[in-house]
């Protein structure tokens, strides 16, 4: 009998990545329907992540500071503009 929580979790893992394509198809779509908005919202990305590295440690677990840089960095990464939309 196969495991269920296995199956729980490549299903888990195949409904992220799904969710994962359809926000980079959508921010794809807004980069050609509002370009200087995404630029704005692109630069307060890469504000918010340098603000993060730059700032004096928060009084909290490692576990958390570095899970609050990967949510900016990727919020940063994700709103790159594409060259091919260049």
């Amino acid at each position: 009998m196969p495991d269920e929580g296995s199956t729980s979790k490549r299903d888990l893992i195949a409904r992220v990545a799904t969710l994962e394509l359809l926000v980079a198809d959508l921010i794809h779509e807004l980069w050609r329907v509002d370009p200087a908005g995404m630029e704005r919202l692109a630069g307060e990305a890469s504000h918010d992540a340098e603000i993060q590295n730059t700032r004096i440690a928060l009084p909290v677990g490692e576990h958390q500071r570095e899970r609050l840089y990967t949510v900016l960095e990727t919020r940063r990464r994700m709103l790159k503009r594409k060259k091919t939309d260049a």
